[in-house]
């Protein structure tokens, strides 16, 4: 393309131009390459804000005694918390009456082939006019009687649920009136598959049973769960036992026959 210009001299000189044509594609590819350059510029210059911020702080300096109040407030206000909670939380377990936990201690126990059970006080039964034990020494049979030895070590009392020996329930049995243990028969009110609690043994006379038709043993008491077994068992075999208590509590134990501890 030409275009004539005119001087002062009047004379007109020719000069040649050239122009531009822009298509539509370029003109697009033209202003995302602004838009780009555009943010290039924007996060630039937030990082040097960011940046220049940052060397702020850093420079910043805190004198000690200002620490120092800073630590004893979060110490402060930590140990506040923290009791608080501990005193909500022994609250809360005091008034849902779980302050003081379900703990039942084996001692021992007399599963020996002999007439006479030895209690937990060290104490045996009368084998001459009251049979406790197993009837004659012929191995640990249907309807004789063991003894395991047990403690409530906990600060309130325990009630039994349930009791399991080698896979058989046995149920409570009181021994009212008297609550005395009786002779080894069949006419006595301990059957097999039955259990009583001995809380103590007398010489040359009954143990004396708890009293009352419920299976409870008070805090720090020791006692003797006397078993009447409801099978034959062969010596030297272990006999797994189960206690569970009102409150849904477990406490297991192993007994092997024919022995001691």
């Amino acid at each position: 393309m030409s275009l004539s210009t005119e001087t002062n001299c009047g004379k007109k000189i020719k000069k040649s131009c050239k122009v531009i044509v822009i298509e539509p594609k370029d003109y697009v590819h033209f202003e995302q390459n602004v838009i780009h350059l555009r943010l290039f510029q924007s996060k630039n210059t937030l990082s040097k804000r960011f940046k220049k911020t940052k060397r702020m702080i850093a420079k910043r300096e805190f004198s000690p005694a200002f620490v120092i109040v800073i630590f004893v407030a979060v110490a402060a206000l930590g140990g506040g918390m923290n009791f608080v909670l501990s005193q909500g939380y022994l609250n809360s377990v005091e008034a849902s009456n779980l302050y003081g936990v379900e703990t039942l201690l084996f001692l021992g126990y007399d599963a020996t082939d002999n007439d006479a059970i030895v209690y937990h006080d060290g104490l045996k039964s009368n084998s001459q006019a009251y049979w406790h034990g197993n009837k004659s020494e012929d191995g640990i049979k249907h309807g004789e009687r063991i003894g395991v030895y047990v403690k409530n070590t906990s600060s309130q009392k325990i009630t039994l649920k349930t009791l399991m020996l080698a896979d058989s329930v046995y149920s409570f049995q009181h021994m009212g009136p008297r609550y005395t243990m009786t002779p080894y028969s069949m006419t006595s009110p301990l059957d097999n598959k039955e259990y009583t609690i001995v809380t103590n043994g007398n010489r040359n006379a009954p143990a004396d049973t708890i009293t009352g038709n419920s299976p409870e043993i008070m805090p720090g008491q020791s006692v003797t769960l006397v078993i009447e077994l409801d099978q034959n068992f062969n010596v030297d075999r272990d006999m797994h036992l189960k206690i569970t208590t009102k409150k849904g509590n477990d406490f297991v134990y192993t007994v092997v026959s024919g022995q001691s501890k």
